[in-house]
């Protein structure tokens, strides 16, 4: 079984690039594609990915959005993890504040690749499996031992971010430089948006 950095190498490699799309869905900012969609996330979600998964190097996905429908949104979540292709990492981003939450974020439940933690001190229950990887924010001690599944991460107000594990990054973006538009227009531009993040970061 690949462990996590492994993993991560060859999402970067598939993709082209380091680009993390955030999903964060929102009733209030619903592309007009699905707004009039009952329980509209998980089409939402597989819109998302349908339009950028050849450049995407990996999923984030924002815990507080869809637990803020309940019930309803938590399977979306559910739904739209298993919806990613093979070959892209999926991080949940919550951040956990606690040991409590590893069955639920991994295979026995959500089936993450990775999470946010709010500390680094419970990381091992996390990682005890090295094909899974943790985040912890920027500046947070990262013990020597874990360093090859414990990285950082930097979430901005303007809708950018970014993780990183040593030397590899991800350029997290989830906000208007990539949703500029929630018109009948909005996989186009998404598609495009998408593209230009990604070679701007390669050409950077």
């Amino acid at each position: 079984m690949p462990t996590f950095r492994e993993r991560w190498e060859a999402a970067q490699a598939r993709s082209g690039g380091n680009l993390a799309i955030g999903i964060a869905p929102a009733l209030d900012k619903l592309p007009a594609a699905v707004a009039k969609i009952d329980d509209p996330f998980l089409p939402l979600g597989k819109l998302i990915i349908n339009t950028t998964a050849d450049l995407a190097c990996a999923y984030v996905f924002h815990l507080s959005a869809y637990l803020a429908i309940g019930a309803a949104g938590v399977i979306a979540l559910e739904r739209t993890l298993a919806y990613v292709p093979t070959g892209i990492l999926k991080v949940l981003h919550a951040p956990f504040a606690s040991a409590e939450y590893v069955r639920a974020a991994f295979e026995d439940a959500l089936g993450a690749d990775a999470v946010t933690l709010s500390s680094s001190e419970f990381a091992a229950a996390y990682l005890a499996q090295p094909r899974y990887g943790a985040f912890v924010p920027h500046g947070a001690p990262i013990p020597p031992e874990r360093a090859a599944q414990l990285g950082t991460y930097v979430q901005h107000g303007d809708g950018t971010g970014a993780f990183c594990l040593a030397e590899l990054s991800l350029n997290w973006q989830f906000g208007a430089r990539l949703y500029r538009t929630r018109t009948l227009d909005f996989e186009q531009d998404l598609r495009a948006a998408a593209l230009a993040l990604r070679e701007g970061q390669k050409g950077g």
